[in-house]
């Protein structure tokens, strides 16, 4: 896959790049990839996408870090076309050994400590701390299992449409994905750890980090275009999820 590197840190402890992968006219599966050594992919933008790892397969979306191993061989399938941006972590020693890819879900918190993290290495202005915080909060965290096919269609309706002004109610997911809405949103909870509404404003905070991140300050304009009914509601759900204000985000990721 096309993508652009851009060197953010170089330690003696661990590496951090910006990766831009460029998106595909082409959405079926990629032929085998082989990575020499692990590495620790964090979200940095929107993105859905499929990884396969011998017989199991598993979604990444905008809150989905990745811990790949040593001499992994996997194949990538974008469900959507769209750049996708990732804070890469190279070198890093493990605190346990590791034989087996991971995927986790990251928080709203987490996803900011991100975007801040990276905003400082760019500045100059620190940030290797907290990607090697970030870094030992992930290998510690509970590991995302592959996802059945119910689930995993859900999960990339509301990563496509997370953005949008429309929302597509319990109903209309459950309907598009073949299952009750008692029995979608019991099987989503219990594969993701929250329930379908939350996970939808996680993707929509993430969506907000990533264009404060852009350079975008019209905070009335994103809470719009995300579907939330004012500026103030979309800054009550930010501040309640990530612990500041918009305001504050957008004057640490200016």
């Amino acid at each position: 896959m096309p993508h652009d590197r851009t060197l953010l840190y170089a330690g003696q402890d661990f590496t951090v790049e910006h990766l831009r992968s460029h998106a595909k006219d082409e959405l079926g599966w990629s032929g085998p990839y082989t990575i020499e050594s692990r590495r620790i992919i964090f979200p940095a933008g929107r993105t859905v996408l499929d990884v396969r790892w011998g017989d199991s397969t598993w979604q990444v979306d905008a809150l989905t870090a990745m811990h790949l191993v040593d001499a992994m061989i996997y194949q990538l399938r974008p469900v959507v076309r769209a750049v996708r941006q990732s804070v890469v972590v190279s070198r890093h020693r493990p605190a346990r050994p590791d034989s087996t890819p991971a995927f986790c879900r990251l928080s709203p918190k987490s996803l900011y400590r991100v975007h801040l993290a990276q905003r400082q290495l760019r500045r100059g202005d620190g940030g290797a701390t907290a990607i090697a915080s970030l870094v030992a909060e992930l290998e510690a965290s509970h590991q995302q299992m592959p996802l059945t096919s119910a689930v995993a269609s859900a999960k990339q309706l509301l990563a496509e449409t997370a953005d949008r002004e429309a929302r597509l109610s319990l109903r209309e997911l459950a309907d598009a994905v073949s299952r009750s809405p008692f029995h979608l949103a019991r099987s989503f909870r219990l594969q993701t750890g929250l329930s379908l509404h939350q996970y939808r404003q996680h993707l929509r905070i993430a969506s907000a980090l990533e264009r404060l991140t852009d350079g975008d300050t019209d905070l009335a304009g994103i809470a719009h275009d995300l579907g939330y009914c004012s500026q103030s509601h979309l800054g009550a759900v930010f501040r309640r999820d990530v612990g500041v204000t918009l305001g504050e985000a957008r004057r640490a990721l200016a």
